[in-house]
């Protein structure tokens, strides 16, 4: 795994808080809402995923993943303190979005999406969609 890509939440703790859909909502923000991701690589639509390959996010409102003020990261279901940043990520439509997974290990992760806010803390919110990377079911790895 590329180490450079890892953030450590404790050192962004005093200014990220965790959040839920819902105060987004409240506030009015179109806050996008994932439906399925698809796996061309291995043909599963069931969170499946396949590290340093595409995948295809289908949803509502994806374009904010796209904006300059988001970032889209994986986290570990087994460490939560560690961000692992998705940066080759490229808009199809409002409602489909191609992403590379990073290179990551074997595990279970989440989707998280930070929202940056200029002079103001940054929300971490985390999609409740599981994504499971299992090499000896992929074929583009050994």
């Amino acid at each position: 795994m590329n180490r450079d890509k890892i953030i450590a939440c404790n050192l962004l703790s005093y200014k990220m808080k965790t959040i839920k859909a819902e105060i987004l909502m409240i506030e009015g923000a179109p806050f996008p809402v994932i439906k399925e991701i698809y796996d061309p690589s291995n043909e599963r639509r069931n969170g499946n995923i396949t590290p340093e390959a595409p995948i295809v996010i289908t949803g509502q409102n994806l374009d904010m993943l796209t904006w300059e003020s988001t970032n889209l990261y994986l986290v570990s279901s087994v460490n939560d303190r560690m961000l692992i940043e998705c940066e080759d990520i490229h808009k199809y439509s409002d409602d489909k979005i191609y992403m590379t997974v990073p290179d990551i290990n074997e595990g279970e992760y989440f989707l998280a999406l930070m929202i940056l806010m200029k002079d103001k803390e940054s929300f971490l919110y985390i999609f409740p969609i599981s994504l499971v990377v299992q090499f000896a079911q992929s074929k583009w790895h050994d």
